[in-house]
């Protein structure tokens, strides 16, 4: 630790990095014109522009062809929902002064409440033991109006105007960090640095003199600072002077914010080296900012902040949302703070702002909040963020450079952001702050209702605020939600591609350094581009992929499958979001009670349905082609070939349809002849014969039955009296009137006995009148003692008499089947 102690100050003494502890004497010379571009040592950013690590649209389509700060916002104005805290005169030359001109003070639950405010009082105990109430900034003007000379000094000051938490504060990070460095830093640090510090956080009631309102949940609100009443409250932050936000319980008045006094980042603990180590980098990002806005020169910019909040009614349905995915840049190189310039910055924040800046998290947000300590200040006015809300922080300027991620974070050197200032002095930097679901299971992410609070999430923070009648900016992003929060970046690039849609915005997507993401999302991007797949169909898919989810297989394979069948897409945006597959078997709906115009079943409603179906099972078929299993070759290559030939008819239904319309239209000479009358003279002699036949048929059937001379009284009786002397699986309708269960069959005429198997034991009681199996089993227990006693005594059933004129059952089975039919007719 201490061999990269001293490189850390070794690099400082560069001209880009000053000393740590040192005044800055070089300080960076504002540009008279506002819109002046932006540079580093006289040269343009570090773009992405030729690099071979992209894919996707160049980010000169982007851009547009126009400059990368081409966007302006809207200027300050002060409104009822948007307040400013100085004058509306901005000079670069000098800090905007404070508005109003005298101190206001409100000690409300809206309202910060300010650590000068006369209201705040703090109680005391003097050398008697005596209790004494003061101010609360008269304790902290005593604890911190001296001189320090070492970290305990300064632990000492801040607990004497916290006393509460004396037994539960540790200085452990803060004393590390000046354990490490030479006496000759420390001295630097408690003789020059320190008291500018003190000094900027003692002129908070002559530098804000308004009170601060609090971006609540569910407000639209802004707060406009300067850069330098930034500070001043920053400073009181790492002093810990503010009141009532150090309580950790969840009834508290400020439980619902983030932790805003630095008491976390000064605590630590041995036993953990690796985060007391990140700890000692995070005090290196803020000590030098602080050396950078106590220099010479203050600061002249300003800062805005805005909370947006959108009800769930007025965001999109996305089911219904027609408009194509837009312009995709995805590169594996570069980061968004580095290659993002001129674009709306992603930051993949928790929902109390920070996350754990100011503890031992070291991500994403946690890095930019450290590289631009300005954006610690929303930590102070910003509650908890709901599923449709955002916040956007323009004009935060940017001081440290850095390299490593997490455990291996290192603060890397100083950093002079050039970037324009518009014509309210604000940096043309806007960040966005959108937090994502944390996932304890990763399924649960695919679920419809998760896929849509990500969505209106991010469509919240991507709505432009730039100015009217302009082209919107792109959006600079990344795996938003795929570390710690386990979200699946496949997923989460698809859903800031939609929403970025909705709102006309282009996407730069940043992969950190994985090509193969590069690849598989820029794939399947221009694979839904070339099948025309918008928004609201691409949500439809991904929510049908639900299901599949839990059987691990792959969302892009799932994907790539289904868009494939571009004609089945159409039926997605009418079916429920809860079931995107067509049920088969699904049965006709008669029209209800209500429906004033039934339909009328004619023939070309007829024809209508039938084709209607038709569609349906050809739907079902070419998804089941899509979704079958292709671990074997030869089956692949069948599938393939019928999948082929059944999509490509399926393709040209519509069109095939259409020329067999017209081709019959001009055949039967318009509307001359119906479609019956045609068919009848097309009728060929094959026909006629096969009709002919079946009339033989018919006329020999009635004959039999006058010689038989068999009557039933009871169809129902016939019907149970062949179910029980065969294996059929017919079941007979229960009968309408229960009288006609009494019927029984009577024998009119004996049947001749030439067509009867005789009896060779007419003394038997048990018969056994064919060789047939099937009538040969014990009797079913469903069977009456009626009917078995109506087997005995030589008494035949139906199938007795016919079993012996037909070669096979299939026979039987045939001719039994049209028999019955005669019958109910």
């Amino acid at each position: 630790m201490a061999e990269s102690t001293s490189t850390f100050f070794e690099d400082m003494t560069e001209p880009m990095s000053p000393e740590i502890f040192s005044d800055c004497e070089d300080k960076e010379v504002e540009p008279q014109n506002m819109n002046e571009s932006m540079s580093i040592d006289g040269e343009e950013p570090e773009l992405i522009h030729g690099s071979l690590g992209w894919q996707g649209t160049s980010m000169n389509e982007i851009f547009g062809g126009l400059d990368i700060f081409f966007n302006e916002q809207p200027p300050i104005r002060r409104s009822e929902n948007h307040a400013v805290l100085f004058e509306l005169t901005i000079s670069l030359r000098r800090p905007p002064k404070p508005f109003p001109s005298q101190l206001v003070d409100r000690w409300s639950e809206h309202f910060v409440r300010m650590p000068h405010s006369p209201k705040c009082f703090y109680t005391t105990q003097n050398n008697t033991d005596d209790r004494e109430v003061q101010t609360r900034w008269e304790v902290i003007q005593q604890a911190l109006l001296q001189n320090f000379i070492s970290t305990m000094h300064l632990e000492a000051a801040i607990l004497s105007y916290n006393n509460k938490y004396v037994s539960q504060w540790n200085f452990t990070a803060l004393h590390s960090f000046f354990e490490e460095i030479d006496e000759e830093e420390t001295k630097k640090f408690f003789e020059k640095l320190l008291p500018n510090i003190i000094n900027l956080a003692l002129q908070l009631p002559s530098l804000v003199t308004d009170s601060i309102p609090l971006l609540k949940k569910h407000s639209n609100q802004s707060i406009s600072l300067s850069q330098l009443q930034v500070a001043s409250l920053l400073a009181n932050a790492f002093l810990c002077t503010f009141p009532r936000r150090n309580a950790v319980t969840a009834n508290s008045e400020y439980a619902s914010y983030p932790y805003i006094n630095f008491n976390g980042l000064f605590s630590g603990n041995a036993r953990y080296p690796r985060k007391l180590s990140v700890k000692i980098e995070k005090l290196k990002c803020i000590i030098h900012y602080f050396r950078r806005v106590t220099a010479s020169l203050d600061p002249v910019g300003t800062i805005t902040i805005e909370r947006r909040s959108v009800s769930r009614n007025n965001c999109p349905k996305w089911d219904k949302v027609k408009c194509p995915l837009p312009l995709l840049h995805i590169n594996s190189e570069g980061t968004i703070e580095d290659q993002g310039a001129g674009l709306l910055q992603v930051d993949f924040a928790n929902k109390f702002l920070g996350g754990g800046v100011l503890n031992s998290g070291c991500v994403q947000e946690e890095i930019r909040f450290l590289i631009c300590p300005e954006l610690l200040v929303t930590m102070l006015v910003t509650e908890v963020l709901d599923d449709t809300e955002a916040v956007i922080v323009t004009g935060a300027e940017r001081y440290s450079n850095y390299t490593g991620y997490s455990d291996t974070f290192e603060w890397a050197g100083d950093y002079v952001d050039n970037t324009p200032r518009d014509s309210s002095g604000r940096r043309k930097t806007s960040i966005v702050a959108i937090d994502a679901l944390y996932f304890t299971h990763e399924y649960r992410q695919y679920q419809g209702r998760s896929i849509i609070r990500e969505l209106n999430k991010a469509y919240v923070g991507f709505i432009s605020s730039e100015m009217p009648n302009t082209q919107p900016s792109g959006i600079a992003t990344g795996n938003w939600g795929c570390g710690a929060f386990r979200g699946d970046p496949y997923l989460k690039s698809l859903i800031q591609l939609m929403a970025a849609a909705v709102n006309r915005r282009p996407v730069v997507y940043f992969t950190f350094g994985d090509k193969k993401l590069r690849d598989d999302v820029a794939k399947m991007y221009w694979h839904l581009i070339e099948y025309q797949v918008n928004v609201g169909q691409l949500f439809t898919l991904l929510q049908s992929y639900d299901s599949e989810a839990k059987r691990h297989q792959s969302l892009y394979d799932f994907l790539h499958k289904r868009a494939q069948v571009k004609p089945i897409l159409k039926y997605f945006c009418a079916r429920s979001p809860t079931s995107t597959k067509p049920q088969r078997n699904s049965k006709k709906v008669s029209p209800k009670k209500y429906d004033t115009n039934p339909t009328i079943m004619n023939k070309k409603n007829i024809c209508s349905q039938k084709n209607k179906s038709h569609e349906l099972t050809k739907e079902e078929d070419i998804r089941d082609i899509l979704e079958q299993d292709q671990d074997d070759n030869s089956t692949e290559k069948q599938n393939s070939k019928y999948g082929n030939k059944l999509i490509d008819e399926y393709f040209s239904e519509e069109e095939t349809s259409k020329q067999l319309g017209d081709k019959l239209k001009k055949e039967t000479g318009g509307n001359k002849k119906s479609v019956w009358s045609f068919s009848a003279e097309r009728e060929t002699q094959d026909d006629r014969s096969r009709i002919e036949s079946a009339r033989k048929r018919r006329i020999s059937l009635e004959e039999f039955d006058k010689q038989s001379g068999i009557v039933f009284e009871s169809e129902n009786e016939l019907l149970r009296n062949d179910i029980l002397t065969s294996d059929s699986d017919y079941e007979p309708p229960e009968p309408v009137d229960k009288r006609k269960n009494h019927t029984t069959i009577r024998e009119v005429n004996r049947i001749p006995e030439s067509l009867v198997n005789k009896q060779t034991d007419t003394g038997s009681e048990s018969t056994n009148i064919i060789n047939n199996p099937q009538v040969n089993k014990s009797p079913s227990p469903q069977k009456s003692e009626k009917q078995l006693n109506r087997r005995k005594g030589g008494q035949r059933t139906i199938y007795d008499f016919f079993s012996k004129m037909f070669l096979d059952s299939r026979q039987w089975y045939s001719f039994r089947t049209l028999f019955f039919y005669k019958l109910k007719k």
